[in-house]
């Protein structure tokens, strides 16, 4: 069974699942594109322990090849994870963590829900 955790900044007055929909088709002027860099180092920095295998993630004690393990899709304006073989919470919950400080408030299409407010992203200060 698998589970996807999305991401992305901005277009917090738009409607959820349109924008998740969209995201990949058009530019959405209110969202933000993802800078990969400092996603890729948000990652390294905030999962210790994981490993890293291209688009695959796995927590710490995961051999690389098996489950449990995240892939990831970086798209211009969105992240996704999706959880393969995840029974940890704390796992989603690492995700969570790194992404939020970046200023991406999370998505969960199981649901079609958006949680949380918005953080500044990195660098920037709350207004």
């Amino acid at each position: 069974m698998s589970y996807t955790l999305a991401f992305w900044s901005g277009g917090d007055n738009l409607d959820p699942l349109e924008t998740y929909r969209n995201l990949d088709v058009e530019p959405i002027e209110a969202v933000r594109v993802v800078d990969s860099t400092e996603l890729d180092r948000a990652l390294a920095v905030g999962l210790p322990g994981w490993t890293r295998d291209d688009i695959h993630f796995h927590p710490p004690g995961v051999e690389v090849g098996s489950a449990p393990v995240f892939e990831l899709y970086v798209g211009e304006r969105i992240v996704d994870f999706t959880g393969i073989g995840i029974e940890d919470g704390e796992h989603f919950n690492a995700i969570i963590d790194v992404m939020h400080p970046l200023g991406y408030r999370l998505y969960d299409p199981q649901v079609n829900e958006r949680f949380g407010r918005a953080a500044p992203p990195s660098g920037l200060q709350a207004g």
